[in-house]
């Protein structure tokens, strides 16, 4: 299991002004969040911290690529990921609803734990679709022997054309409707 205390920024010490983190998240990283889509992966995370008097300003810069199972043929594949997230920090001894990128911290806190916004961050920017990607000449990296299973199993349906059925009842409605 990893250590997610390597995630956690010490206030105590903080100076005003901006400060930067880098992380490299791996596979030990990911089995701490048991469950996920993602089992493994590389991923460089620069987090970049801007302290105020009142408040804090956090900027994730996500990238890298994660391992994660195609839904087409089920094989596992490296999608590449990145983003941008901008996460505000703000002190006070009650939490109020201002949004997803406000989190409220007591002034009495010794650290931020950042590991799960990591985590939120690098799901949050994998496709909603997992397929390989084409190659150069737009054949699909898919598994070839599960295409193969996959087309011998598809049924192509093509639509029947059936007369439209009226209900008889409001034949005499439709009819008010014509002579506007």
């Amino acid at each position: 299991m990893a250590n997610l205390k390597a995630y956690n920024i010490a206030l105590k010490g903080l100076a005003i002004g901006k400060h930067e983190f880098d992380y490299q998240i791996g596979k030990q990283f990911f089995e701490y969040f048991d469950g996920g889509i993602v089992g493994d992966g590389r991923v460089d995370v620069k987090l970049e911290l801007e302290k105020q008097s009142a408040l804090m300003v956090l900027w994730f810069h996500v990238k890298g690529t994660v391992n994660i199972q195609c839904d087409r043929c089920l094989d596992l594949f490296d999608q590449p990921v990145e983003s941008e997230n901008r996460v505000f920090v703000k002190y006070g001894e009650e939490k109020f609803e201002e949004g997803d990128d406000v989190i409220w911290i007591s002034p009495g806190e010794t650290h931020i734990p950042i590991a799960k916004l990591i985590y939120d961050f690098i799901i949050l920017s994998i496709p909603i679709k997992h397929v390989h990607s084409d190659d150069a000449d737009g054949k699909s990296l898919c598994n070839p022997e599960m295409l193969k299973r996959l087309n011998l199993l598809s049924v192509k349906v093509e639509p029947e054309e059936e007369p439209e059925k009226t209900d008889s009842r409001w034949d005499e409605l439709k009819k008010l409707l014509d002579n506007k």
